[in-house]
């Protein structure tokens, strides 16, 4: 995690988890994100960023695999 950027817009957030900004607008008035919770973000003014730790954290739910036969 060297030379990331500690608070990530929509855009950059989105990009970050792999779904488009406009699933992650929608998720926040859902509270539904590719079936789960989404990460929490944080208001400053009209802005949403998202803290790039909780997005790694978010990420790190679904753990990894090496096949589909898994």
């Amino acid at each position: 995690m060297t030379n990331e950027k500690p608070r990530l817009d929509t855009k950059e957030a989105a990009n970050f988890i792999g779904c488009s900004h406009h699933t992650m607008k929608v998720s926040r008035s859902t509270g539904i994100l590719l079936g789960h919770k989404p990460p929490a973000y944080r208001k400053l003014g009209r802005k949403v960023v998202y803290d790039s730790a909780v997005l790694q954290e978010w990420l790190n739910q679904f753990g990894t695999r090496n096949n589909t036969a898994a």
